[in-house]
């Protein structure tokens, strides 16, 4: 004979609150019956297995786009280093061989065929590379994944262009790998020559800062100004080279009275109480022919 009793309104009253408990946890889950019970704990996670690896691979990927940026900026200061070097290696390759023309076909096409610009290029570029500590573990084959080889030391100019491939650190989605291209130039330490650096049919012009035309030479006579001092009463007389009177210059002439000298050129129209005068100096700019298209040609020089 059992002891014990249970209170059926009691059992009942439990079963409601379980019921009602797995209601409110999970309101969309149709359940049968009250002993059958499904812990929260081992619903998250689950979710934690699913989602947790896309997290992690999340924060690889802007940990990775870190690194992209680190070998870049590397290889760009290895190029340009090697570069740097190059160009001076070629400047003593060219007081060598002092008596030929340094500037001849045949010296720049033997200095690219036989590789010696690459050669030299590629020994300062991996030094400097080593130096810079660049994680090479990120480009595929490392180091010997760097290819020099499109450089051009043809001309006056040492131009290198490193192209290598960036491999991601995780192969979840596959052998992922970005082809990444950058380039460096710098002329040779060869000296100028008159007419040297202008590309075909592409001429050097000169103009100023509010000046309205471009100008063929440095020497017309808008840019060298030749300057005269002559006594204020000798003005009225004077007349410039083509024919025209002086009038007095509104920047320097007012409130200036009582000059007994002044200045003028050959062929400007203005005279100048002052050698300070604003109108009396030339800031002279250069530009492409190619690239002058806002103004017109000076009529003295530019036909």
């Amino acid at each position: 004979m059992s002891l014990g009793f249970t209170n059926p309104k009691f059992s009942q009253s439990l079963s409601f609150r379980r019921k009602k408990a797995w209601e409110f946890s999970f309101p969309n889950v149709k359940h049968a019956g009250i002993s059958r019970c499904i812990c929260p704990k081992a619903v998250l996670t689950i979710e934690a297995a699913v989602v947790l690896p896309f997290f992690v691979c999340f924060i690889v990927f802007i940990l990775y786009f870190f690194r992209i940026l680190q070998v870049q900026a590397a290889v760009s200061q290895a190029l340009q280093y090697a570069g740097r070097r190059t160009a001076v290696e070629y400047c003593g390759s060219v007081e060598k061989n002092s008596e030929a023309d340094p500037f001849s076909k045949e010296q720049e096409s033997g200095w690219k065929s036989d590789g010696v610009g690459l050669v030299k290029a590629e020994v300062f570029f991996l030094r400097q590379l080593k130096k810079q500590k660049c994680p090479t573990q990120y480009i595929r084959y490392g180091t010997a994944g760097i290819n020099l080889l499109q450089s051009d030391f043809s001309g006056n100019y040492v131009e290198l262009k490193a192209v290598y491939r960036m491999k991601f650190p995780i192969a979840l989605f596959g052998d992922i790998q970005y082809r990444m291209v950058q380039e460096s130039k710098g002329r040779k330490w060869t000296g100028y020559q008159t007419g040297q650096d202008q590309e075909e049919n592409d001429t050097w012009l000169y103009y100023t800062a509010h000046g309205t035309v471009y100008h063929a030479t440095r020497s017309c006579t808008h840019l060298d100004l030749s300057i005269h001092g002559i006594p204020y009463a000798q003005l009225g007389s004077s007349r410039n080279k083509s024919g025209g009177k002086y009038h007095k210059c509104e920047k320097c002439t007012k409130g200036a009275l009582g000059q007994s000298m002044v200045y003028i050129t050959d062929y400007g129209d203005r005279w100048h109480s002052s050698l300070s005068c604003s109108g009396l100096k030339r800031s002279i700019y250069m530009i492409r022919k190619t690239k002058a298209t806002d103004k017109r040609m000076c009529k003295k020089c530019g036909s």
